[in-house]
């Protein structure tokens, strides 16, 4: 079969490599697509310290099923697949915290579980029973559903952070992590979403694909942080969501937060950008800090239903569709900030 297979840094041949065969207890599917994601493009420049190589990656799996020793999927069943698996076994497991699993694996991250930048995937049945396999109804695109994926980790930190319908919410980055955000944000009743973007093609196109509430501007600017006074009466934002990788845009979220707001530090950044948040502010106006990591199986099917429901959009999201030999392009595109989200349809 082909595959897009990762070597090293900048490095993603299009290549035969050995088709799975189905397990005797799982299933093997065709991809239909694959979204590439942020910490695809991270991993793809050499920024993943955990990367096993060369691998197959790529998370954002929408498939049908081919092969099947799985009742409750036989063939022709198309799925939604999203990363997580977790091992339901250890005290976060046990306590309702799964995306923090102590044994988490993550397919298609480079981490030694292939994913879908490839023509065919095969999956036993333990990972099956511990991960994110959900059926899709025959009146839903599949490819629509390649944004559930993202959008469960946002619905995770929305869900822990408990964003609520008076909150004031200010994102940071229109990428596709900002504009979930904005809009699950307003599934979820908030009473205004601000979206900042410092770059212009960013902000320009998250407009066209209909976001109305996008500003052209850094989250450092001194214009930024009187709207929102102006706008909470001179209090501060609600809850400020840090959606880029970057040191500036985190310290800015503790700045722009109110007395007892909430920070949601969502996204992994280099040590060499971070910046020392002002712990002094943190302290005298008992700004609560989030951090946001994965989510649990429960979690990820309430994002799909968003989909399947249509309360979510993804064509709004959907802005870049690529053939499999094309990936390297779609990374290029990605660094470029061209677009919002791009899908390999091999």
């Amino acid at each position: 079969m082909k595959a897009a297979v990762l070597y090293g840094p900048d490095d993603v041949r299009y290549e035969d490599v050995v088709e799975p065969a189905c397990p005797a207890d799982g299933i093997k599917v065709k991809v239909i697509g694959c979204g590439i994601c942020g910490s695809d493009l991270r991993t793809y420049g050499g920024g993943s310290k955990n990367s096993i190589l060369p691998a197959i990656s790529g998370h954002e799996i929408t498939a049908e099923v081919i092969e099947s020793h799985y009742e409750r999927f036989p063939v022709g069943t198309r799925l939604s697949i999203a990363p997580v698996v977790v091992c339901g076994e250890c005290w976060y497991c046990k306590n309702g915290i799964q995306n923090l699993c102590d044994n988490i694996r993550m397919i298609g991250t480079a981490e030694g579980i292939d994913g879908g930048f490839a023509e065919y995937i095969a999956f036993p049945k333990e990972i099956i029973d511990h991960g994110c396999f959900n059926a899709i109804p025959d009146d839903i695109d599949p490819i629509d559903t390649v944004i559930a994926e993202t959008a469960s980790s946002v619905l995770c930190a929305q869900i822990n952070t408990n964003i609520v319908m008076d909150d004031l919410v200010v994102v940071i980055g229109a990428g596709t992590i900002g504009c979930l955000h904005s809009e699950i944000a307003k599934i979820r009743g908030v009473k205004e979403v601000i979206i900042v973007e410092m770059n212009e093609d960013k902000a320009n196109l998250a407009r066209k694909q209909g976001f109305d509430n996008v500003i052209n501007m850094s989250s450092s600017d001194p214009r930024l942080k009187e709207m929102v006074l102006e706008k909470t009466d001179g209090r501060g934002a609600d809850v400020v969501i840090s959606a880029c990788p970057a040191g500036q845009a985190q310290a800015d979220a503790v700045d722009l937060a109110r007395k007892r707001g909430k920070v949601i530090l969502f996204g992994g950044i280099h040590p060499s950008s971070a910046k020392l948040l002002d712990t002094n502010a943190i302290h005298y106006k008992e700004i609560m800090v989030y951090g946001a990591s994965a989510y649990s199986p429960e979690v990820n099917r309430k994002a799909l239903n968003l989909v399947l429901n249509r309360q979510l959009d993804s064509r709004k999201f959907i802005t870049h569709k690529y053939e499999l030999k094309e990936l390297a392009q779609g990374y290029t595109d990605m660094r470029a900030g061209k677009m919002i989200k791009g899908v390999i349809i091999p």
